[in-house]
């Protein structure tokens, strides 16, 4: 574990750099691109219902063919760490976990 900072809209946050298994984390129902995908008018959404959309957009399916080639990811997930919600990288969490499917190692 690696404690460094990030800088967001000019605040300095302190974070901590990890490995986290891609099955401790949580989606991020109130993320933009999720709230879109899922739609306004439904609550709540499973994390299962999170990820079968994402699985089926065509961003998600791009970030997948990204990891293949490159050999991971690129940008880093960030995560809340107390509840372990994933609140910037749902997409790539999406693609992990297809990926993830196909050969867990």
């Amino acid at each position: 574990m690696v404690d460094d900072i990030i800088q967001i809209r000019g605040s300095k946050i302190p974070v901590k750099v990890m490995e986290i298994g891609h099955a401790e984390l949580d989606f991020y129902p109130e993320n933009p691109r999720i709230f879109s995908i899922i739609q306004a008018d439904k609550s709540a959404p499973t994390q299962d219902e999170i990820q079968e959309r994402l699985s089926r957009s065509d961003h998600v399916k791009h970030l997948v063919q990204s990891i293949k080639t490159h050999g991971g990811l690129i940008d880093p997930i960030i995560v809340r760490g107390k509840d372990k919600v994933v609140v910037e990288g749902n997409s790539r969490l999406a693609a992990y976990r297809i990926l993830s499917g196909v050969d867990p190692i």
